[in-house]
């Protein structure tokens, strides 16, 4: 995995402290939290799924909505402690084009052209 290196002096064009190429520590917050949300969502699909095989024998209306809150339980446990890889390989790749789009964007980090006197 390559990372892109930026001076942590530069300021981003809009003013913002937090150094040119990362995310504020807000938005990383909201980006990790969201992700983890989404793979939480994605694992109890995959329960749901597992539950509604043909294999699986069939629950009355009651034990399924208990079965239901329990997949609900078991994927969040599953999520906070550390999940599958989705929720965190999310918010790296999120995070990774917040970091590229904003040194595309950049003056700080843009190569400017030389004078016409200079070597």
């Amino acid at each position: 995995m390559t990372t892109l290196a930026v001076r942590t002096s530069e300021v981003a064009s809009n003013g913002s402290t937090h150094p040119v190429g990362r995310a504020d520590p807000a938005t990383t917050q909201k980006i990790q939290k969201n992700a983890q949300e989404f793979e939480g969502i994605l694992v109890r699909q995959m329960l749901r799924e597992l539950r509604e095989s043909p294999f699986a024998p069939q629950a009355d209306t009651m034990s399924k909505a208990y079965q239901e809150a329990a997949d609900d339980q078991l994927a969040k446990h599953i999520v906070q402690a550390g999940g599958l890889g989705f929720g965190k390989s999310m918010a790296e790749l999120m995070l990774r084009q917040i970091q590229q789009s904003s040194l595309i964007g950049s003056t700080a980090t843009a190569v400017k052209p030389s004078s016409p006197g200079a070597p």
